[in-house]
């Protein structure tokens, strides 16, 4: 359960299908013309729409080829609808709806029955609407809706866990409170005064403490009361029944929720623009940040959705092609990355258009000039116009995505449709995204009007800004101050000096969508002496001109080399740098491009294969970057920043990339690598990319949508780049392999206020048959866990447990991130809990578990829901040299033949057995810094990784 800051209501998740809307008939519903909702011709499902009788909209997707049924569920009220006497409202009123209903009185009976039947749950509250969502293996469909739609039709409400939800609230709070991006929003809306925006959205237990004349209890009733009605809320089922199967669901299930025809809740204020604009702000973030940011308050045009002025305004501003603002101030040494966003509707009735700037040092020292450009960049387009010159590719680069539109996960999918019911006709709640019914000069020449300084506030974002001010409840030390005024002539005339223009048109929008017929069994074809790339074509998705292609250079100088592996991240910024002319020009077209940088570089190009020839030349081509001096220490700048701003992260979302630091050859340490960063230069890092170049391990996977010449011609374009060849051999980073009766702790400080914690326990042995073992009973511990250490405890807002692979040696694992408990006393309860669990699964039943083991199995069995995840499980087995690709196969069959005793037995060895072998990362936070870490008698507390890479035992690779 979260609590979303509602940036821009175009921004939901939106692989997003379309299709035929029709109204069911019957009596249990309200008559209705027939719909069509426009959906995109590559979606196969069939759509049904009906609004039951007291006013709830239902839409229908029918799928028969969907393993899981999903539904979510949006109400028409959110944050800004708190009453100011306790903020928080909306956020804790949905953390409530969770505790029972009814007809199911258990409070963890909803998560539990989720879990145990193969789905999982959610919600989120967003400034305007709260959304409830939850996936469910099939058969148990229709007891999720009665569960589901019980939360608003006769929810308890029970006062005796008002206090245990406050504190989750409050640890969500907690936990949030230092990041820079929840502070910078709190201070934007705190900036609007009187505006209804201006709320503390998330709530903690100081804003919803009872008041002396109000207690939050019957406040809280008389909110749900209020706004809980069934007219403002829109219901999306996801299933392979028919439509009109799931519209007698709906009926049964969620008309028992109350009309009360309440008005939707609309912000109406209005601002006075001499208040809330025309300010410098100065922002001191946690981390080292360089931003400037220039936000201008617009009027809310989310009804102009079919000509889009804010994206297509975007579009011209944003461009990085020659002669924008992105490309010379690039030239000038003076930025790192400028990206526009429009967030029509961010506060209710006004939204804004930003510019955001990542700024060198040099820029730093020239923030009032890069304003000027920017600003005067704007009068420019104001004097010449925006026209529709550009109106032809952006309208083929969405309507390219909408006809090609592959689906998402039904989780996601149902609840962005949800939230888009309430925005958007019924019709449109799929291509709004992707509609463009052409250039609309009155729209964009209205919003360009209002961006000009009386509605600008200009950001300066960085450690090294003066503040008078502190945020209530967010860390955010701040000042404001009247901006200078910005005279237009002056900045036109900046403007044009440094030579701005409007950008050139893309180039690499598909124009032929073809198809190929290559082999749906993996292929590999021999492009030169020893030299073999891979060929896969898709078994789902045949008729879709798309393809996923990786091309590796391997090679082994930075697995022990801390210097190179510097020169390996610098040469991946660099890159990165150089080429987002190309990435964004790309994307635009439907095509992506990621350079990656591990054992050697890694160049994948996905999306429409017309143009990828030309897009992996000129990728290609790009691989030597040849920096400048002020590049290459600006580069280096970015790196020694990147590494300091990490430890700020929050702590449990570190664990992962910690274990692989620990346990991975050819990761370091971040002394290692500030002191190898510090000593870097120019000349050496060019000899280091010469010598990838030269003498490297070359591979490739081509999955979909190209035939054997499209490979051999790839391999014929890096030939002319580069010399590959297969001499130097495939180079692998070593693994840790996990040691009998031992325990590793990797213990750091960091720089935040909670203790962050994983314990990981390694399976006795590395076995397909463990690691489905490890699987299935993920599935059971992460709900316990999770009821156990969050919700009855409170220790933390993010805390449960689960498995995870270290390569082929799964592992069981708890994990917390707590304001509440230092680290020995939290080892000592995760050591406690290891037996209580114990006692849980010993307790299981075989119907229960074989629930969780058919999940499992539904998971790792469903068809793939688009290209991309088709194409992982045979990447991943091509990056480890497994090429039977069977690796999806072999678990399945481990899964299907798994009992409860196995499960059970495995737990046992592999968390007590006498010759366990474990893994604990503790990152203790500011709270806890005069406390010691918690410790294990007879661990080794790895001070060194760079030396325990040297000798740690590895695995067989």
């Amino acid at each position: 359960m979260m609590l979303f800051l509602r940036r821009a209501t175009h921004f939901f998740t939106m692989a997003i299908v379309l299709g035929t809307l029709m109204a069911c008939g019957g009596e249990t519903v309200q008559s209705e013309s027939p719909i069509v909702v426009n959906k995109s011709p590559n979606d196969e499902r069939d759509y049904a729409a009906v609004t039951l009788d007291n006013g709830l909209k239902v839409l229908m997707v029918s799928d028969p080829a969907t393993e899981k049924s999903a539904a979510a569920l949006s109400v028409g009220v959110g944050a800004f609808s708190d009453p100011m006497d306790f903020q928080g409202m909306a956020h804790y009123l949905e953390h409530m709806l969770f505790m029972g209903s009814e007809s199911f009185p258990e409070p963890d009976g909803y998560m539990n029955f989720a879990a145990e039947n193969g789905g999982s749950s959610n919600a989120y509250t967003s400034s305007e609407i709260t959304n409830y969502m939850i996936t469910i293996e099939n058969t148990a469909f229709p007891e999720a809706l009665h569960r589901l739609s019980e939360f608003f039709s006769a929810p308890i409400l029970d006062p005796g866990y008002i206090q245990k939800e406050k504190n989750a609230v409050n640890a969500e709070w907690s936990m949030r409170r230092e990041s820079e991006g929840r502070s910078i929003y709190r201070l934007q809306r705190a900036l609007l005064g009187e505006h209804p925006a201006n709320r503390f959205t998330i709530g903690n237990l100081e804003t919803l403490a009872d008041k002396s004349d109000r207690e939050l209890h019957p406040a809280t009733i008389a909110f749900f009361e209020k706004y809980y009605s069934a007219n403002l809320m829109s219901l999306v089922l996801i299933s392979p029944l028919p439509a009109a199967e799931m519209a007698v669901l709906a009926e049964q299930h969620f008309s028992l929720i109350p009309n009360k025809n309440v008005e939707k809740p609309v912000v109406t204020t209005e601002v006075n623009f001499d208040d809330v604009a025309g300010k410098l702000i100065r922002f001191k973030p946690q981390r080292d940040l360089r931003e400037l940011r220039l936000s201008y308050l617009i009027d809310n045009n989310q009804s102009e959705w079919r000509s889009k002025p804010g994206d297509y305004l975007g579009y011209v501003i944003g461009s990085e092609m020659p002669g924008t603002p992105a490309d010379k101030l690039k030239s000038l040494g003076l930025i790192s990355q400028l990206i526009t966003s429009s967030y029509e509707s961010l506060y209710g009735n006004y939204g804004t258009f930003e510019i955001s700037v990542q700024l060198t040092p040099e820029g730093m020292k020239r923030r009032e000039d890069i304003v000027e450009v920017l600003t005067g960049y704007i009068e420019l387009l104001r004097q010449e116009g925006v026209d529709d010159r550009y109106a032809d590719e952006y309208k083929q680069s969405l309507e390219n995505r909408f006809t090609f539109l592959e689906k998402t996960d039904d989780f996601s999918y149902a609840s962005s449709l949800a939230a888009a019911m309430q925005d958007y006709p019924i019709e449109n709640v799929i291509d709004a995204r992707y509609r463009f019914d052409g250039f609309n000069q009155a729209a964009v020449d209205s919003l360009l009007g209002q961006l000009v300084p009386t509605r600008l506030n200009v950001w300066y974002i960085s450690q090294e800004e003066p503040t008078d001010s502190e945020l209530e409840f967010y860390v955010g030390p701040h000042s404001v101050e009247d901006l200078v005024p910005i005279e237009a002539a002056n900045a036109l005339a900046a403007a044009n000096r440094l030579g701005l223009t409007l950008p050139s048109k893309n180039g690499l929008l598909p124009a032929n969508f073809d198809l190929r017929e290559p082999s749906t069994e993996a292929t590999p074809i021999s492009v030169a002496d020893n030299v073999t790339f891979w060929l896969k074509g898709s078994d789902y998705f045949a008729g879709l001109p798309k393809g996923f292609a990786r091309i590796q250079l391997s090679s082994d100088l930075a697995l022990n080399s801390v210097d190179n592996q510097v020169y390996l991240s610098l040469w991946q910024s660099l890159y990165d740098l150089k080429q987002a002319r190309l990435a964004t020009e790309a994307s635009i077209a439907g095509m992506s491009l990621n350079l990656g940088a591990s054992n050697g570089i890694t160049l994948t190009v996905s999306g429409f294969t017309d143009k990828q020839p030309e897009l992996l030349e000129r990728a290609l081509a790009g691989l030597r970057v040849a920096p400048t001096e002020l590049e290459f220490g600006q580069a280096v700048e970015r790196y020694l920043r990147r590494i300091e701003n990490s430890k700020r992260a929050f702590p449990y979302t570190r664990f992962t990339p910690l274990l692989g630091l620990l346990t991975r050859e050819g990761r370091f340490s971040d002394t290692s690598l500030v002191l190898a960063a510090s000593k870097a230069n120019l000349a050496d890092f060019t000899a280091f990319t010469e010598t990838v170049l030269a003498d490297s391990h070359v591979r490739g996977f081509f999955f979909g949508n190209y035939s054997e010449a499209d490979v051999q011609t790839a391999y014929q374009q890096i030939s002319k780049t580069l010399t590959p060849s297969a001499s130097s051999g495939y180079a692998r980073a070593g693994i840790y392999d996990p040691e009998p009766s031992a325990t590793l702790m990797l213990n750091l400080e960091v720089p935040v206020d909670d203790l962050g914690m994983m314990y990981a326990f390694a399976a006795p042995e590395a076995s397909v048959k463990n690691q489905a073992l490890s699987r299935i009973l993920a599935r059971h511990l992460r709900v316990r866990a999770f009821e156990t250490l969050r919700t009855e405890e409170q220790l933390g807002y993010a805390a449960g447990g689960g498995a995870l692979d270290l390569y082929q040696h799964p592992m069981v694992i708890f994990y917390i991130q707590t304001p509440v408990k230092g680290p020995q006393d939290m080892l000592d309860r995760f050591n406690a809990y290891t037996l209580e669990y114990r006692d849980e699964l010993m307790g299981l039943s075989e119907e229960s578990f074989g629930k969780f083991k058919a999940g499992v199995l539904t998971a790792l069995t469903e068809p793939p829901k688009n290209l991309s995840s088709e194409a992982g499980p045979f990447a991943s087995d091509w990056a480890i040299e497994r090429y039977d690709f069977d690796t999806r196969a072999n678990l399945i069959s481990a899964v299907e033949s798994a009992t409860l005793d196995d499960v059970q037995t495995f737990y046992d060895s592999t968390v007590f057995g006498e010759s366990r072998s474990r893994i604990v990362i503790q990152l203790k936070g500011q709270r806890y810094g005069s406390e010691p870490f918690g410790t294990i008698d007879g661990s080794t507390v790895v001070d060194d990784v760079d030396q325990f890479h040297r000798d740690m035992p590895r695995q067989s690779l």
